[in-house]
């Protein structure tokens, strides 16, 4: 499952804070995405699924998950409703797409080439 960056929040993001701090910033998100994947491995409890939710649906839109900010939403809000059963049977895909999105931040930080195309 390929999900895509939104090059648009980024230029975004590099015009507010200059390209130099937009590398660090995705590094940061990134590391982050990780913290909330490991977290998301231990058998969480509903409560912990709604915070990391919440979490990562603000940065995942500030950074242009958009995909994985849609499914924090949904995450989140299928929480509130007290559906654990929704939860249980999304959560691997929901860690998937955290995972999936680490990564691609992660090499995005990593390689000026890709940072400046999307600038």
């Amino acid at each position: 499952m390929a999900m895509s960056i939104n090059a648009e929040t980024i230029k975004r993001l590099s015009e507010e804070v200059g390209e130099e701090t937009v590398t660090l910033l995705l590094n940061v998100f990134s590391d982050e995405l990780e913290q909330y994947l490991r977290q998301l491995s231990d058998q969480p409890s509903v409560s912990q699924v709604r915070e990391i939710s919440h979490a990562i649906k603000s940065s995942a839109a500030s950074f242009g998950a958009d995909e994985l900010a849609e499914m924090a939403q949904e995450c989140e809000s299928r929480m509130k409703q007290g559906q654990d059963q929704w939860m249980n049977d999304h959560l691997p895909e929901f860690r998937q797409m955290v995972q999936g999105m680490a990564s691609q931040y992660k090499q995005l930080a990593s390689n000026d080439e890709l940072i400046n195309r999307m600038l």
